[in-house]
């Protein structure tokens, strides 16, 4: 409304609940690092974050138990500190909305990572399994350390719950199977795809979302123009 009919160009770059599809070929190990790297970076306050686990249901209860002993394994306290893999997060009232939606959940089970909290503005790594797709913490955006899981059994299961959302802004796939990884990234209603990877960007590639995750471009030809 602020620059209608001012003749300004205008890029909007919003919100996401990017999904994190996990295949049951997939290098876990490297699947659970990665998956750290795309939720608890900066505390989640990330709008590309990967907070909507997808894990293939044969090796859910495999993936999940490595998950949790990597996230116990996390440590919180002051980000200028080398050794703190979390900070604070960026506010007491958001600090405030992430515990309330996630003591909220009515479904599903809640693991908060045991590692020492330290006073203050801090929010421990947390993993919710057992939610349907549908559910509130499945859809909306936490904007915090908190992972939501779902489990699927075949590809185009997974293309579909990872579609089931309102935004569209990225999205990653692990497996060990390229022909797969290329049937299901273009399936994907996604500004940005990764393959075994996330948070990895390019100056070439334009950087931006779809639906209510935004539109327009940074980055690549587009930030250029």
């Amino acid at each position: 409304a602020a620059t209608a009919g001012s003749g300004k160009a205008l890029t909007l770059e919003l919100g996401g609940k990017s999904p994190y599809i996990v295949f049951d070929d997939a290098d876990l190990d490297s699947a659970v690092e990665g998956l750290v790297d795309a939720i608890w970076f900066n505390q989640g306050q990330v709008c590309c974050a990967g907070s909507r686990l997808l894990v293939q249901e044969g090796i859910a209860p495999r993936f999940h138990d490595r998950l949790k002993r990597r996230m116990d394994g996390l440590r919180l306290g002051d980000p200028l500190d080398k050794c703190i893999d979390i900070g604070a997060i960026i506010d007491p009232s958001q600090r405030d909305r992430i515990a309330a939606l996630v003591d909220g959940c009515t479904e599903g089970q809640i693991h908060r990572a045991a590692c020492a909290v330290p006073e203050g503005c801090f929010y421990p790594p947390t993993l919710i399994t057992g939610l349907s797709p549908a559910a509130p913490l499945a859809q909306e955006e936490i904007f915090g350390p908190v992972l939501v899981s779902l489990t699927f059994r075949t590809p185009a299961e997974a293309v579909e719950i990872a579609n089931n959302s309102r935004y569209g802004l990225a999205a990653s796939v692990w497996t060990e199977n390229l022909n797969l990884a290329l049937d299901v990234a273009p399936k994907l209603r996604a500004g940005v795809v990764w393959v075994n990877a996330t948070n990895l960007f390019d100056a070439a590639a334009g950087f931006g979302g779809v639906r209510d995750s935004g539109f327009g471009r940074e980055g690549g030809w587009d930030g250029l123009l």
